[in-house]
């Protein structure tokens, strides 16, 4: 998804823009300004800047343009003018700027100039799992998935662990980490993306990276919403995929990290107390204006009951995306061994199960996910808490 700042002094033209720009496909515009001041923003999260320049004003905008770009090397520019000169294009062009475009812009050549920007930033689908109860099966979940996914398209997998109660994750693969989050974060501003990668473990002979956070961290201690956006943001200009097992506390962090993601799976139980808790936070994602439609429910540790698949979906007006079936042993074996299930038993049913849900996932369409109401009032709120 690329998130789009717009700025111009002219109301209008910020309508019209805007109106062009939610007919572009993952695309989503998070702010309309009259002006370059973007201090309640969170710059890490935003990938591009279309503005409005002129001769009378370059000075100002270049070198505020030059400032951003110093420290936010993931925001591309275009420009706008209604001034053809060519002194102006040419210093305009000289910062690192996109594309120059003449006003009035027309729809197609603006559609045009941000796709090369998104050919160049093909940024990774990313996939959160999530239930606010422990003890559900969320980095089971995770791990199987990513794994399933990386030798499915054999592309660069990240599977970050933002659970902060363990180092689960990497228990479950047999990886003893090098770094954690923390130590990426801090050092986040300072790594190519080569480097970067060779911070990160690797599950042995796969495109499979993992990357966890610290054991027991205590909640004063947890890194903020604006780093976990961050290193989010990081990684998604280098993985084809990301895989985020998050903690179950519904706090700023894990409403972020959910606003971030173009996926969430959403993890329940076939059992009352579960589908119940499953339905507020269907309500809650709805009243915070998470769209429904990248919202999952895979039911695990499936057993055939008096409850029934369809009383679920009756229940939570919502369809069963994928099951899990409970086959405890399986998995206890794949734990102990440190290896995903696959590999310590290919032809068992929950090894089957993780591979439709990873098949099911890459068929997705991610761009037709309805991404237009990520910049609700309560994202912006979080991201003045983090700061």
């Amino acid at each position: 998804m690329i998130k789009t700042v717009v700025i111009d002094k002219n109301k209008n033209q910020r309508d019209i823009l805007s109106k062009y720009l939610k007919n572009i496909d993952n695309l989503a515009v998070v702010a309309l300004l009259d002006e370059f001041i973007l201090e309640y923003l969170n710059l890490d999260e935003i990938n591009l800047i279309i503005f409005d320049i002129g001769v009378k004003n370059k000075e100002n905008i270049l070198n505020q343009i030059k400032e951003i770009k110093e420290k936010h090397k993931n925001i591309n520019f275009i420009a706008l003018s209604s001034e053809i000169n060519s002194s102006l294009v040419e210093d305009t062009m000289a910062q690192g700027i996109k594309d120059f475009l003449l006003k009035p812009v027309i729809p197609n050549i603006l559609e045009s100039a941000v796709s090369k920007i998104s050919d160049k930033n093909e940024l990774a689908k990313t996939i959160c799992i999530f239930s606010n109860k422990g003890g559900i099966g969320k980095t089971s979940i995770a791990v199987n998935l990513a794994y399933e996914i990386e030798n499915l398209t054999k592309e660069k997998v990240c599977l970050l662990d933002l659970s902060f109660n363990s180092e689960e994750a990497t228990t479950f693969l047999n990886i003893e980490p090098k770094y954690n989050v923390d130590y990426i974060i801090q050092n986040i501003e300072s790594s190519s993306k080569e480097l970067l990668l060779s911070l990160i473990d690797t599950y042995p002979g796969t495109n499979l990276y993992v990357l966890s956070s610290r054991a027991e961290i205590e909640p004063a201690q947890r890194p903020l919403v604006k780093d976990i956006n961050k290193i989010i943001n990081s990684l998604k200009n280098i993985f084809s995929y990301i895989i985020i097992d998050t903690s179950s506390t519904l706090d700023e962090v894990s409403l972020s990290i959910l606003n971030n993601s173009d996926l969430i799976l959403l993890v329940a139980l076939l059992n009352m107390p579960s589908i119940r808790n499953s339905q507020k936070l269907l309500e809650m994602f709805e009243s915070i204006k998470i769209p429904q439609d990248k919202v999952k429910l895979i039911i695990n540790r499936f057993i055939e009951c008096e409850i029934t698949l369809e009383d679920v979906e009756k229940t939570l007006s919502k369809e069963v995306f994928n099951k899990i079936p409970n086959n405890f042993l399986t998995l206890e074996d794949a734990i102990n061994l440190g290896c995903p299930v696959s590999k310590t038993n290919p032809q068992s049913n929950i090894a089957k199960a993780y591979q439709k849900i990873a098949l099911d996932i890459t068929k997705i369409n991610f761009s037709t996910l309805d991404k237009s109401q990520y910049n609700h009032g309560i994202f912006n709120l979080i991201h003045k808490i983090g700061e």
